[in-house]
């Protein structure tokens, strides 16, 4: 098989050559025309010497030539691997030492950053740019596209993730994964051909490459935004396109509730609002409801399973729970010893059994002609494969999301390492010691909370205010704490080792 064929093919066979498949400001292709867009770049990539099982490379903007790119990687039997654009310098390095890539294709402002990235971690690999390259290849006559075939269980694709390590890896998905990846939208959502996907997430999300597969698989059209999601460009968006299903995270909808936009006509057109990345919250949930007429529907997805693992449905929904299992998907709670846990309203580890469980892992160092890492403590006996969530079901089935297994912080679907934030503090001469931990916002959303801990004789308006000037220089906007609090020290072990859990009740006690 080829993950390709699973999916554009046969959504082309479904909606014609002349269906739109892909719609944005910059360009949009019908499905005749993203086939030949993906035959005319596979050649290029067999050209520029991209092997079977080679990885390709994206450090590119959201238009759809990253779709077509990604496609023709997949067609040639290369694997694919979407980069953030907001990779910082060190982050893109390793994740060049980890994929080691053949081929880098980048857009015009990544340029600088990607040499410099490839000169000291991936030597050898070779650079394209877009408005060149991409340009002359799309310049020649199309061929056939006949994707490589290859077997359910060769390498497609990596989602690059941060995971519960704080390091960057490699999620790898093989091409069978995409087989699962139409059941939420046709079986849940009802959607078809006829339907207008908006992800806003950015495309190297699995959030939004498993919302593409999917589109693709029904014949529908998947709407792209090109930059980073923000309230006019959303709206704009929505408006220009009348997708009738926006799939965003609860930070995004928030900041739409407040803007007034759900009981506008465009917003009030849609058929659908899905909501992941982290739990929403009921008065959320509510608002958005009463505003626009229609609910958001919470769920669960992960990087390691790219489609929707839980969710709540337009006939069966209960705000503040992430829903019931979707559709080829199997759940079990369980306790610290691995047992699954019967009883309603008792929290354990959610582990989830599905087709679409990733390979494993690839980090710096591992060798790419072995078989990737497969921890045990995820990857569990019997195909059950656990998320590092903690969750517990109540009596009608709904399940409820109770926090993190680990001490890694997750806002808006992106995993931050509290040592990233900490580390930054050090030698700072107001502040003894810090510590990360993830609280909630007044809205109930989630929000980094630093907890300082003054040196003696500092005042602590003071520290606050160094610790804030040297976060500003040091992280970007969506790795730096939105609360600050003062404590005379941080709980630890008999070992020395931060309670956070101690200080997340604290800050549930002592709301703002």
């Amino acid at each position: 098989m080829n993950a390709v064929a699973y999916c554009l093919l046969r959504g082309l066979e479904i909606a014609g050559p002349e269906h739109p498949a892909i719609v944005s400001a910059v360009e949009s292709l019908s499905y005749g025309a993203l086939a030949a867009r993906v035959a005319q770049f596979a050649r290029g990539l067999r050209e520029a010497g991209v092997d079977v099982g080679d990885r390709v490379g994206l450090l590119m903007l959201d238009t759809p030539d990253i779709v077509a790119l990604h496609l023709a990687a997949i067609a040639s039997g290369a694997v694919a691997v979407a980069i953030s654009s907001r990779a910082t310098p060190g982050e893109l390095a390793q994740i060049l030492a980890i994929a080691q890539p053949r081929l880098m294709v980048v857009d015009a402002e990544f340029e600088t950053a990607a040499g410099t990235a490839i000169v000291t971690a991936a030597p050898g690999t070779g650079l394209l740019h877009r408005d060149r390259d991409l340009v002359a290849w799309k310049a020649r006559p199309a061929p056939l596209l006949a994707p490589v075939d290859r077997a359910p269980d060769d390498p497609a694709f990596w989602v690059m993730t941060s995971g519960t390590t704080g390091q960057p890896k490699a999620v790898e998905h093989h091409h069978r994964n995409v087989g699962i990846c139409a059941r939420y939208y046709e079986e849940v959502l009802g959607a078809s051909r006829a339907d207008r996907l908006f992800a806003t997430s950015r495309f190297h999300f699995a959030y939004a490459i498993g919302n593409m597969f999917a589109a693709l698989r029904m014949g529908a059209t998947n709407v792209l935004l090109e930059r980073w999601a923000t309230v006019p460009s959303v709206a704009e968006t929505v408006e220009r396109f009348r997708p009738t299903v926006l799939l965003s995270v609860p930070a995004l909808y928030h900041r739409l509730l407040d803007a007034g936009l759900p009981q506008t006509l465009p917003f009030r057109s849609l058929s659908h609002y899905v909501s992941a990345g982290e739990r929403l919250p009921p008065q959320i949930w509510n608002s958005w409801e009463a505003a626009s007429g229609y609910p958001i529907l919470d769920g669960l997805g992960c990087s390691e399973l790219v489609y929707m693992v839980i969710g709540n449905s337009p006939t069966a929904r209960r705000p503040g729970s992430s829903g019931r299992a979707m559709p080829g998907v199997e759940l079990r709670i369980v306790n610290e010893e691995g047992a699954p846990i019967q009883a309603a309203g008792v929290s354990g580890r959610l582990e989830v059994r599905m087709p679409s469980v990733c390979a494993g892992y690839r980090a710096v160092g591992d060798r790419l002609d072995a078989p990737p890492q497969r921890p045990p403590d995820r990857f569990r006996p019997g195909g059950w494969f656990a998320t590092g969530d903690e969750y517990q079901r109540d009596a009608d089935g709904f399940y409820h999301h109770r926090g993190r297994t680990g001490d890694m912080l997750r806002v808006s679907g992106i995993w931050i390492s509290p040592s990233e934030i900490e580390d930054v503090l050090a030698g700072v001469a107001s502040i003894a010691e810090t510590a990360a931990v993830l609280g909630e916002s007044e809205h109930g959303l989630a929000e980094i909370a630093l907890m300082i801990v003054p040196t003696v004789g500092a005042d602590p308006a003071s520290a606050i205010a160094a610790a804030r000037q040297r976060l500003s220089q040091a992280l970007p906007g969506y790795k730096r704490p939105r609360r600050f609090e003062i404590v005379a020290e941080l709980p630890r072990t008999a070992t020395g080792k931060i309670q956070r859990h101690k200080l997340r009740e604290q800050l549930r006690r002592h709301p703002r």
